[in-house]
């Protein structure tokens, strides 16, 4: 059994609404399957390898999870900051 009751603080209770967080933070997150592995990249770049949906979701949860609890006030002055760096 699993209980993720903290699942609720991600946009639309998903690992793509934590994605969708992360990617406004400039990371860029694409996710790609194939010959039994699973990437994540962030932009160019390997941040995640695994050999199940299971241990890259639970990562990608982790991600999503570490912005998604941020108060909103927080998150934006971090958007705007982070922004300033890569542009």
């Amino acid at each position: 059994m699993v209980d993720f009751p903290w699942m609720n603080y991600l946009p639309d209770n998903s690992v793509e609404g934590g994605i969708g967080l992360a990617n406004k933070l400039f990371w860029n997150i694409t996710v790609h399957h194939g010959n039994g592995r699973w990437v994540v990249c962030g932009g160019e770049d390997v941040i995640f390898r695994g050999d199940s949906r299971e241990a890259t979701e639970a990562f990608l949860y982790g991600l999503g999870l570490a912005y998604a609890v941020l108060p909103e006030e927080i998150f934006e002055r971090l958007r705007e900051n982070v922004r300033r760096v890569v542009e």
